[in-house]
Order: structure tokens, then C-alpha cells, then sequence
């Protein structure tokens, strides 16, 4: 018994019980007779000391054994491979039956049409209070984590149904797949098959890869040496195109094979353009163009692209979505004086001769220069340690300190506090404190500046004394990737995996920004959706902060999609995959199923050794659980019926007197 109080609370309501007693019975003139007032007053002792304690909420402790039959379960196979099989119709009902009363059963099932995780089925029952797990399986695992290893770990004895055959068939199957899911445009990926085959000695077959267009792309003759054959064939693809690549590769039949659906495998590869788009947009031909061009694409990440405003007034040229960076040649200029294309991107301007600086000005970039003469001057670099927006090499930085003067406009430059100088103007070994080469990264527009033009003499000098144009190509670099940097968001943003399993839900999220970029679920996002030979259309619902979609059920392919909201668009594709891993192999595999028996003191039994198996399992002895038991005793009934007993007995004694 336990109480939360000190153990003289107890005497307190002994106490209580007397005090309540000996003031009814004793205190006043009483026509009872002495013996019969102690007796109603023990009565009456007893019940109020009995109420007292037990408002003293005290419990009981019990220790209690109960008994359970054993549980145990049975999973059987419902896979491809399975199905496929002699064994197919096999049934655990009769193994269910005879334990029927004598051990607690529970059914599962495990694997799919695709694939089977024998390991998976373990570790799902490993926590409980699992007696034995019945398999019935052809031990043929081809995904999850190894059923040994958790085998290993079990508390309890797993015995084996050993279903399938495990006779070599004539068949040959490309069996495991090694491949970068995700590749560079441009790059080689490498790509590893295991090509197996058996009883197909003396004989041989083509292996084939092919694009979606079914372009070939690689082939390859595999001789099958032995009757027992298995070989890595490893190769290289390119990815020539950007977006999620289907490639299909085939292995050419021989007669007689088993079956001609392992001889092919359907694999996707996200190739992904990494590569900045550069635009040049120049008021007329100059050597710095090509400089501008040769020094950029020196490095791979870039890709420049030179248009004359000529062409863009004219319509000649038509902007794209794909830039990632602008830069400004000599505009405006009095013949090209709106440079409205180029709205929206991040500018460098290079600022020469034909630039129209009151024009310019009128930009607002955060760079304003007032000249009142038309004149030129020939100035030359000067590091500025202080700029803080990106770091440039100590060597580099040198290295443009001693190359020849750029060509700018006479001027005064006014720097809005955002702007930073990298490199200010020297004339004739004066510092002119004004700028040569500055930046800013204020607002959501990043720019950047060169006060002058003649970057063509810059690369030339390099060349000359170093036999390279690392300096003044890595410099640009750096002023390319930083003023490229955008914080801007899109407003429309779906959120798809690259790639899903055959069966598997497929559940596309969205994101809306309005023009604060604040989320919002206003609007409705309607889902166009293309695929192999199907056109959709869906409608997100609204979830939260955001939108869902749940597609149904999509069969194996390639899939492409656009959303549109509200003027915005955002698309993107994702492929679902058929996992056919479960046709690559037939042939079962009891020896995995010995060793998880032998694992866990198992045994392993065939289709018609049931009754063996269920005579092992009906001698698993009950389990006997003993836990301790806490009782509120103020909920006891036997309390309650002691006090109503005692208080009854007081009444009918007193009525007996004729005191009541």
C-alpha cells in the first residue's frame, strides 16, 4: 500500500474516526445503554477512519501474472519472381489453421511486382513480442539492406518456406547497373552493366544503348564463354543534351532464353547545364569583343554570346530566358541610346568612348560621371585593398597594376555608398582617386563597372610576359561570377522528384510569390502534364502556405510539365521508372534461406514438409507476463461495500433501540 502523505496522516484519521465517535455517542444525555454506545460508536469509529484514509488517495500494489499464447508470424512472397514460379498458388491457410488456438497468428506479405526486400519484413517485426516468423520465400532479395545482417540481430527464430526452383534456366539478363543519376552537360558519365547468362555456353549477343530518339550511341558484341557466365561491361556516354535523358539498353536474344524481358533496361540521367549564359550587347564591332569572348569561355562554366544593339533594334535578335548576365559595350550610345533589352539582368557596363554619359546617368546604376569636355584620357590600374565584395588574387592584382593604360572618357565620378572601387584610375602616376573597375551588390540588380575600353591591349600584355592570360582572364572570371549572382527568386516554383517507382505516389508540390515575394495561395496553379503518348492537364489544391498534387497512378516514362499561375510559369520533368529487377533472376536462391534459418535456430522446410513445421511451431510454450499493478484503492469496491456494510449495521442497531 503507498501514500503520498507521512505515515501519522494515517493516526490524523484514527483519530478523526474517535474525535466523530465519542462527540456522537458520548457528548449530551444518551438513552443507550453504555455497552450499546461503544458498540455504535466502534461502528461508527471505523467507517469516518475509513473514509478519512482513503481520501488520502493511497493505492495498492498487486503483482500480476498473466499468460499469452506465442505469436507468430506469417509472411509470404508475393512477388514477381514468386509468381512466376511452380510455386506460385502456394498458401501459409494450412499452417494458419493448425495453430489455430495454440499460438496467436499474424499475416503479412511482403514485395512487389518490381522488387523484393526480404530484410524488410524482419526488421518490421524485430520490436515486437514475436515468437517466431514463418518465410515462405525463393530467397531471391534484390533491393534493401541484407537479411542477414538483420537476421543477425533477431531475438527470435525465423524458420524458412523454401519456395521457387533453383535449377539453372537457359536465359541470359543484364542484371546490375552502375550510372550517375546526375551528369554535366558536355561531360562523359560512365556506366557499368553486369551482363549474365546461363546454359548459353559457345553463344553470344549484341549489347545495344540507344537515346530517347533511339539514336545509337554505343554497342558492344559480349561472347558467352561458359555455361555459367557474368561479365562487366563499363562504357562512357556523353551528355549532349541538357534536361532529364532516357537511354535504353538492350541485349539481343538468343533461342531458346527463358524469357526476353530481362534483356532490356530503361535508365534516366539528369544532365544539367551548369554553364552561365553571358549576352554581349555592343554598340558597334571592337577588338574588345573578342577579347571580352576568348577570356570568359577560357573558362568552362561560361558560355558568351556577342549581339550588336544593330541587331536588337531591328528584331534580328530575340532575347531569351536562359542569361544569366549582360554586359554593356559602349551603351548607350547617341546612336543606341535605350538599353531597355537588358532590364532585368545583372550589367556589367564598359564605359569607352561612345558611351553617352548623360544617358548613362539617367540610368540611375549607382556610377555617375559629369564631364563637360570631350576628351580622353589613358589611365591604368591601382588596387584597392578596401573592396570587400569578392577577393581577388594578390599575384592577379599585380599583374593589372603593370598592364597597359585603358582608354576612358574624361569625367568626374560620383559613387553612390553602395559602390565599390577594385581598381582606381592612375594618370601618369597620379592617383586620380576616381574608378577604373568598381561594383555594388545593393537592390536585387547587381552591376559592375569598367571605366574604359581597350580590355583587348590587357590580354595581349599578359600574354607577353607570361605566356598566358590566366591573370587578366581569371580576373574577368571573378567580376563575371560575382555580378552574375542573383537573389531574385522566381515566383512560380514546383517542387518534383527527379525520378519516382512504377505504383508509387506521385506528389508535386508549388510555391506562388506575389510581387512582395510573400507566399501566397490566391490564385490557382493549373499542371499541364505531357508524356510518351498523353497530354493532362491538373489543378493544385491548396495546402497550407503552399499547393499539392497528387497525380494518379503514371505508367512507366518519360514526363514533362508547366505550371501556370497567374502570368508565371515554371516547368521541369521527372521520369517514372518500372522496376524489373525481379525478371533479371529466376533462379531461387534456398542458400540465403539456410543461413537466415541457421542465423536465428530456425529451420528451413519445403511445400511439403507443412506438417513438420506446424508441429514445431505448436510446441512453443506459452509466454508468461508478470507486471505490477497499481490500484487506486478509494475505486475499490470492496472499500466501498466495508463502509456502506458498517454504516448499515450502525442504522439498523440504532433503529432496533428506537433511537431513530
Amino acid at each position: 500500500m503507498i501514500i503520498d502523505y507521512p505515515w501519522y496522516f494515517v493516526l490524523l484519521c484514527l483519530l478523526a474516526g474517535v474525535l466523530y465517535a465519542g462527540v456522537l455517542y458520548f457528548a449530551g444525555r444518551q438513552a443507550l445503554p453504555v455497552r450499546w454506545r461503544i458498540a455504535l460508536a466502534a461502528l461508527r469509529c471505523v467507517a469516518v477512519s475509513l473514509i478519512a484514509f482513503l481520501l488520502l488517495a493511497p493505492t495498492s500494489r498487486q503483482r500480476v501474472t498473466e499468460r499469452q499464447l506465442p505469436h507468430v508470424v506469417l509472411a509470404r512472397d508475393v512477388s514477381q519472381s514468386v509468381a512466376l514460379s511452380a510455386d506460385s498458388a502456394f498458401s501459409l491457410d494450412a499452417v494458419a489453421t493448425a495453430l489455430d488456438g495454440r499460438c496467436r497468428i499474424s499475416l503479412d506479405t511482403f514485395g512487389t511486382a518490381g522488387s523484393t526486400d526480404i530484410g524488410a519484413v524482419l526488421e518490421r517485426h524485430r520490436g515486437g513480442d514475436v515468437a517466431a516468423i514463418v518465410l515462405a520465400t525463393d530467397g531471391i532479395h534484390n533491393r534493401g539492406t541484407s537479411p542477414t545482417t538483420i537476421a543477425e540481430k533477431l531475438p527470435f527464430a525465423v524458420h524458412c518456406i523454401a519456395l521457387g526452383d533453383t535449377t539453372p534456366r537457359r536465359d541470359a539478363h543484364l542484371s546490375t547497373l552502375l550510372c550517375n543519376r546526375i551528369a554535366m552537360l558536355g561531360n562523359d558519365f560512365p556506366v557499368e552493366v553486369t551482363v549474365a547468362a546461363s546454359l548459353l555456353g559457345g553463344q553470344g549477343a549484341q549489347l545495344t544503348v540507344t537515346d530517347e530518339s533511339g539514336r545509337r550511341l554505343f554497342s558492344q558484341r559480349v561472347e558467352y564463354t561458359a555455361d555459367q557466365f557474368s561479365t562487366t561491361v563499363a562504357f562512357s556516354l556523353t551528355a549532349a543534351e541538357a534536361g532529364l535523358q532516357r537511354y535504353n539498353m538492350l541485349l539481343s536474344t538468343v533461342e531458346g532464353e527463358l524469357t526476353e524481358r530481362n534483356n532490356t533496361l530503361t535508365f534516366y540521367v539528369d544532365v544539367i547545364d551548369s554553364r552561365q549564359h553571358i549576352v554581349v550587347f555592343a554598340n558597334a564591332p571592337h577588338p574588345d569583343l573578342a577579347a571580352l569572348k576568348q577570356a570568359v569561355e577560357s573558362n568552362p562554366n561560361y558560355e558568351v554570346v556577342i549581339v550588336l544593339a544593330d541587331e536588337v533594334e531591328s528584331g534580328r535578335w530575340k532575347a531569351g530566358d536562359d542569361y544569366s548576365l549582360a554586359i554593356l559595350h559602349n551603351l548607350p550610345s547617341r546612336r543606341h541610346p535605350s538599353v531597355a533589352y537588358a532590364d532585368g539582368l545583372p550589367q556589367i557596363f564598359v564605359i569607352g568612348l561612345q558611351t553617352d554619359l548623360a544617358r548613362f546617368n539617367a540610368l540611375h546604376t549607382g556610377l555617375e560621371i559629369s564631364s563637360r569636355v570631350a576628351r580622353a584620357n589613358e589611365v591604368t590600374a591601382i588596387y584597392r585593398p578596401s573592396f570587400s565584395l569578392f577577393t581577388i588574387d594578390a599575384d592577379d592584382a599585380t599583374t593589372l597594376e603593370s598592364l597597359p593604360p585603358l582608354t576612358a572618357p574624361f569625367g568626374e565620378a560620383r559613387l553612390s555608398e553602395a559602390v565599390q572601387t577594385l581598381f582606381g584610375a592612375r594618370l601618369a602616376n597620379i592617383d586620380t582617386r576616381q574608378p577604373l573597375v568598381a561594383a555594388t551588390a545593393q537592390g536585387e540588380q547587381r552591376r559592375a563597372f569598367v571605366w574604359g575600353e581597350g580590355l583587348w591591349r590587357w590580354r595581349l600584355a599578359d600574354y607577353q610576359v607570361h605566356q598566358s592570360h590566366a591573370h587578366v582572364d581569371r580576373f574577368l572570371w571573378q567580376l563575371c561570377s560575382f555580378t552574375a549572382l542573383q537573389s531574385r527568386r522566381d515566383r512560380l516554383q514546383v517542387e518534383a522528384e527527379r525520378s519516382y517507382d512504377a505504383g508509387a505516389p506521385v506528389v508535386l508540390r508549388a510555391q506562388l510569390y506575389n510581387d512582395a515575394y510573400q507566399l501566397t495561395t490566391t490564385p490557382d496553379i493549373k499542371l499541364e502534364l505531357s508524356g510518351d503518348s498523353a497530354h493532362s492537364e491538373y489543378l493544385f489544391l491548396r495546402s497550407g502556405n503552399g499547393y499539392t498534387l497528387s497525380l494518379p497512378a503514371l505508367h512507366e516514362g518519360l514526363y514533362r510539365y508547366r505550371a501556370i499561375a497567374d502570368g508565371h510559369e515554371a516547368s521541369g520533368s521527372f521520369a517514372v521508372e518500372a522496376l524489373n529487377i525481379e525478371q533479371r533472376r529466376l533462379t531461387a536462391d534456398h542458400g540465403l534461406l539456410a543461413t537466415i534459418a541457421s542465423l536465428t535456430g530456425g529451420e528451413l522446410y519445403h511445400p511439403d514438409q507443412i506438417a513438420e513445421l506446424t508441429d514445431k511451431l505448436s510446441a512453443l510454450k506459452p509466454v508468461l507476463y508478470t507486471r505490477t499493478r497499481y490500484t487506486d484503492m478509494l475505486h475499490m469496491p470492496l472499500a466501498l461495500a466495508l463502509i456502506v456494510l458498517l454504516l448499515s449495521a450502525e442504522w439498523v442497531l440504532r433503529k432496533y433501540h428506537g433511537t431513530i
